[in-house]
């Protein structure tokens, strides 16, 4: 009789298999978008690539008689930018190759990040930024940006405010996709209809693997960066009330000794310091469902726009879930918040690694 573990055997292969094409996709894309570069008319561009990507990558380009050791992304921006390094730095350790980052689009805000990484990257679009040093002599050293992302890099459907309140109850704990579409719909504040469109897509997208017995939710580190990505865009700036500024700098000082109202959480670098007290803020964000007025109450708070964002909370709890602090912190762009972020990862979300 067929088993349930020969039919998550097939599944698995046919999810690798998709995923191996899609890579193969994304570096054929990168080297026509290289090979249009009026630097790379004359050359010859050839790349080899596994199925089964290691921590040596997914395979090798060779250009201007130079081989490096490639990673694929589909795009990498700044909440997918730790994972990157990450994966880039077990490549280069376990490779003598130098690392090549391609992706079908790189934000142009991370382009400093990877410069001071000293990550090479190309995309799609044709924006690039390649090095090859041998001892203390550059061998080449070669820029161009200003490239635009593809028209296929938009955001999907599932991103959209109702998809990311699903997506980011889902993420809080990993059982909570065992749960019914009812269940689910109660604490996401979202139609049950929605609950199901999503959990289809994430399905068809190799998110979640369903069986006769369970879901399960797969690749939560890639989804967490996906979620924070979109929130950030999307949902956060929906849900901004007000901006309001300390009355003195006594107050902003003493920010944790305020006395907030019910209902209303420390956000970003705020819940950051709370965790562990490793950053000091210099953004302060809060979470309420009470209105903002309730926050002058204290007589700490002034409503001229300072430092003090003031945002709708949109989920239910009186706890401050980790995947919500680890997205507003990544969001910044900002290289304490970015160090604040891995060290979330290495404890509070060590489950997402």
């Amino acid at each position: 009789m067929f088993s349930i573990f020969a039919l998550f055997s097939i599944i698995e292969q046919e999810c690798k298999y998709e995923q191996y094409m899609n890579e193969i996709q994304i570096i054929e894309q990168v080297i026509h978008a290289l090979k249009a570069q009026r630097v790379f008319l004359e050359e010859e561009i050839t790349y080899t690539n596994q199925e089964q990507a290691t921590s040596m990558g997914n395979g090798t380009i060779k250009m201007m008689e130079l081989e490096f050791q490639y990673l694929v992304e589909n795009e990498i921006n700044g909440t997918n930018l730790l994972r990157v390094e990450e994966k880039a730095k077990r490549c280069g350790a376990t490779s003598k190759m130098p690392v090549l980052l391609v992706a079908r689009y790189v934000q142009p805000t991370i382009y400093h990040a990877l410069y001071k990484m000293g990550l090479n990257f190309a995309d799609a679009a044709g924006n690039y930024h390649i090095e090859y040093v041998k001892g203390k002599k550059y061998r080449i050293q070669l820029s161009h940006s200003g490239e635009k992302a593809p028209l296929s890099n938009k955001q999907y459907p599932i991103f959209q405010e109702a998809g990311l309140k699903v997506i980011f109850y889902l993420l809080q704990d990993g059982k909570h996709i065992e749960q019914s579409f009812r269940t689910i719909k109660e604490h996401s504040g979202v139609s049950i209809g929605t609950v199901k469109n999503v959990i289809d897509e994430l399905e068809n997208r190799k998110f979640i693997l369903t069986t006769q017995r369970k879901r399960v939710l797969k690749e939560r580190r890639l989804l967490l960066d996906l979620w924070a990505d979109n929130y950030h865009r999307v949902l956060k700036p929906k849900l901004l009330l007000k901006r309001l500024d300390f009355r003195t700098p006594q107050h902003r000082e003493h920010w944790k000794e305020l006395v907030l109202p019910a209902s209303t959480l420390w956000g970003g670098e705020c819940a950051s310091n709370l965790l562990n007290g490793y950053l000091m803020p210099a953004c302060f964000e809060l979470y309420t469902e009470e209105p903002f007025s309730c926050l002058m109450k204290s007589g700490t708070m002034r409503t001229t726009e300072g430092d003090v964002y003031v945002y709708q909370k949109f989920w239910k709890g009186d706890t401050m879930p980790y995947p919500l602090i680890y997205a507003d912190l990544v969001a910044s762009g900002d290289s304490r918040c970015i160090e604040a972020a891995n060290k979330l990862l290495e404890n509070e979300l060590s489950d997402f690694k």
